[in-house]
């Protein structure tokens, strides 16, 4: 079973009509052929459902506007494209910031890592983009503690136009506090 669930949704699924600020509405998961369905239905709908369905769970919530999200630090489409050319280099530090890249547009639910393999030694990541489905396979290499700073400003020289500064914020920020991945 695929367990693949949404994210609220900011309309009654059933009236199409968006929810307003602290009505009430309920939530209920169902079960597919394609796996768990999210529903997010308002009062009167819920009221008015057909009793035979039954759902595997519900519950009752207030909505809440979706706060507006903040403002990206990296232009995506810019990162993407650093990838892609980063990705099929034969240099090792080149190799390192293409990882960091991917790991970062993980985060960003960008790309999603569909499996982890060992190609001749060397360990892969298969990551595949969340919206065109593109497939990305990234080395996944031994980052030392000690090549953090070297891999800083590796990171910084080889992707700088792509880092978009906020007074008080360094660039570099995306490299992980710890040793490998």
């Amino acid at each position: 079973m695929e367990w693949n669930i949404k994210a609220r949704s900011e309309v009654c699924q059933v009236t199409g009509r968006p929810f307003v600020e602290d009505e009430v509405f309920y939530t209920m998961l169902t079960e597919t052929k394609e796996g768990l369905v999210r529903q997010d239905l308002c009062e009167a709908a819920w009221t008015e459902r057909n009793d035979n369905i039954r759902p595997l769970s519900f519950w009752k919530s207030t909505f809440k506007a979706t706060p507006p999200p903040e403002p990206e630090t990296v232009d995506r489409t810019d990162a993407e494209s650093e990838l892609r050319r980063l990705v099929d280099s034969e240099n090792e530090s080149d190799r390192k910031v293409s990882f960091l890249l991917a790991a970062m547009l993980e985060r960003k639910r960008i790309l999603r890592a569909q499996d982890r393999l060992v190609v001749g030694g060397v360990r892969k990541v298969i990551y595949v983009h969340a919206t065109t489905n593109e497939t990305f396979v990234v080395e996944e290499p031994e980052i030392k503690l000690s090549e953090l700073d070297q891999l800083k400003a590796d990171l910084e020289a080889s992707t700088s136009r792509i880092f978009a500064r906020r007074d008080g914020e360094d660039a570099g920020a995306v490299v992980p506090a710890s040793g490998s991945g």
